[in-house]
């Protein structure tokens, strides 16, 4: 086998805001230090990707990246790392974009946000994490994307319930654009808060932006316990919510030093979710490095 390398990109915490705007869609994603992580090893010879078998949408992302970037080789791809499924943590999208990412690093050449952002659109519509910052997307076609700034640091306490929710068919619902149109001035107040919090470092208009959001988005996705989580989160010093809105998840909003820790046994016990945890806030992009043969795959 030839090169081999390594690439990580975030995922979230769900979108700090999503609707559409004169019947575009956009969002927001609320990228987190939870990752997928790929490495690769590139084959000289051969023309196959070997990948986990749940994967598929991985292989057809490196197959066009192949197409267009002109090689003819394959190799074996793995994850050291992999984000839950159907929960709205962005897994699809960072899976293509570590993996493309980290075959690019094997192939000793660089890679940017459009680029990796082509490849995962080349196969379905796709989160913003492969923009370095906060992005503002389309996140149905990719059509346009804006950097919105860098990201504020905010702490996340996130439930699930269980259960998945498939992005595609969210997406398709034919009663989605009635949703978005509904909404329209209230996701639009929701933006501008957003952005606004995210030019002044301002994470309490962020919040406020985002729990708008997430209201909002009960109508095409309840959350068990929304509005009794929403009142413990701010009785216990938060900020507001943001939720995975083709997803299961939800989480409160925090500043940055709250030892949040602390609440996750409450959390647990008030709330009976499945799945309790804790995350920073942190902003997109991809990480990637080739390996040299005589060092380990780097750890955190």
């Amino acid at each position: 086998m030839g090169p081999t390398a390594w690439a990580r990109c975030p995922g979230t915490c769900g979108e700090w805001v999503q609707g559409a705007r004169s019947g575009i869609p956009f969002l927001v994603d609320c990228p987190i230090d939870q990752y997928a992580e790929a490495v690769v090893e590139v084959g000289e010879d051969s023309g196959n990707w070997l990948v986990p078998g749940e994967k598929e949408k991985v292989r057809k992302a490196l197959l066009l990246m192949r197409e267009e970037r002109g090689f003819s080789g394959g190799g074996i791809l793995r994850f050291r790392r992999e984000l839950p499924t159907g929960k709205g943590m962005a897994s699809s999208t960072a899976d293509i974009v570590s993996a493309c990412a980290a075959v690019a690093a094997a192939l000793g050449e660089a890679v940017s946000g459009r680029n990796l952002a082509r490849w995962a659109f080349g196969i379905e519509p796709s989160d913003s994490v492969m923009y370095p910052g906060l992005t503002e997307i389309n996140h149905i076609r990719g059509s346009y994307h804006q950097t919105l700034g860098a990201a504020v640091p905010a702490g996340f306490l996130a439930l699930d319930w269980g259960g998945e929710v498939d992005t595609l068919r969210f997406n398709a619902r034919a009663d989605l654009y009635g949703h978005y149109r509904k909404h329209e001035f209230t996701i639009s107040r929701a933006l501008a808060l957003v952005r606004e919090g995210i030019k002044g470092g301002d994470l309490e208009k962020m919040a406020a932006g985002s729990t708008l959001s997430a209201e909002c988005n009960l109508e095409v996705n309840p959350k068990p316990f929304f509005t009794e989580f929403k009142t413990w989160v701010r009785s216990r010093g938060g900020l507001g919510l943001v939720t995975a809105h083709s997803g299961t998840l939800i989480a409160g909003v925090f500043p940055p030093d709250y030892a949040l820790d602390s609440l996750l046994a409450e959390a647990k016990e008030r709330f009976g979710p499945v799945f309790a945890e804790t995350f920073r806030a942190r902003g997109g992009g991809v990480e990637y490095a080739a390996i040299p043969r005589v060092q380990a795959v780097p750890s955190d």
